[in-house]
């Protein structure tokens, strides 16, 4: 499958949709290319849409990780939706949930 990650703006959010695993192969293009677009925007929430990411392993965690210090630098929020079971399930096991906020749904931002 190939890796993807597109860019949009919403009225309340810059929204960041990833197609594909994130994993060691691909965690550092992800983390790259998300602070590419991640000062391009004047929006205070960021959002990662991640309904077509099936798989996450250490190396995507520490991407996201990652991300959390510099939208917290940056003063913004970043916020993950339209999480697949698997995934969710990764989350609240390593107890980033408590950390970050997750939400079903991009109308919840």
């Amino acid at each position: 499958m190939d890796f993807i990650v597109t860019f949009n703006e919403i009225e309340k959010a810059f929204v960041i949709k990833t197609i594909g695993d994130i994993d060691a192969y691909h965690s550092a293009t992800f983390k790259q290319k998300v602070l590419e677009h991640f000062n391009n925007t004047d929006k205070k929430v960021i959002a990662l849409d991640l309904s077509e990411v099936s798989y996450i392993d250490s190396a995507g965690l520490g991407s996201i990780v990652s991300l959390i210090k510099e939208s917290k630098k940056a003063k913004k929020e970043l916020v993950l939706y339209a999480l697949q079971p698997q995934v969710k399930k990764i989350f609240e096991m390593t107890k980033l949930d408590k950390i970050i906020r997750i939400i079903d749904t991009e109308s919840e931002i």
